[in-house]
């Protein structure tokens, strides 16, 4: 019995490119699904922060409706000529004083970045906008907000400044 061995240890040129082309078939594969998965994360956000920032315009209005000297109204409401609804998004973020004495702060800073544009910009509309309009160009309020991305959603039947 031979027990010597062959020096000429290791892969062929054939066995390297077959495994160079198995792993590039399988990336091919596997990067658009990682990219779905991040856009539909994205999409998922992009819900969570518009319900939030809703639901902060609302609260807000329902601060500013309260009979004066109620205890859930605002202590020093802003301008009557605004009306019952915030100036600007940022009005969400800083801390609301009620006549309780308690603060209030209806949102975070961080949840006025849209996820699809990664700018705290928003297409605001104003009370008194049409609701079918694209965005108001000097809102004077803040009654309802859609994101600035013009990109199709997920669903294919919608884009994002849609929702």
């Amino acid at each position: 019995m031979n027990a010597r061995r062959s020096s000429n240890t290791g892969f062929t040129v054939a066995e390297l490119i077959t495994v160079v082309a198995i792993i590039g078939i399988l990336a091919s594969v596997a990067i658009p699904l990682a990219n779905f998965g991040i856009r539909r994360q994205k999409e998922i956000e992009l819900h969570e922060k518009l319900r939030r920032i809703t639901e902060a315009i609302d609260r807000y209005h329902e601060l500013r409706m309260q009979q004066p000297g109620s205890p859930a109204g605002m202590k020093d409401p802003p301008n009557i000529e605004q009306g019952p609804w915030p100036k600007d998004l940022e009005e969400l973020t800083k801390p609301i004083e009620v006549n309780s004495g308690q603060k209030v702060r209806l949102l975070r800073a961080r949840d006025l970045i849209d996820p699809m544009t990664n700018k705290a910009e928003w297409n605001i509309l104003s009370a008194d906008d049409d609701p079918d309009a694209e965005g108001s160009s000097s809102p004077k309020n803040v009654y309802e907000i859609h994101s600035k991305s013009t990109a199709p959603a997920l669903d294919g039947k919608t884009h994002y400044n849609e929702w």
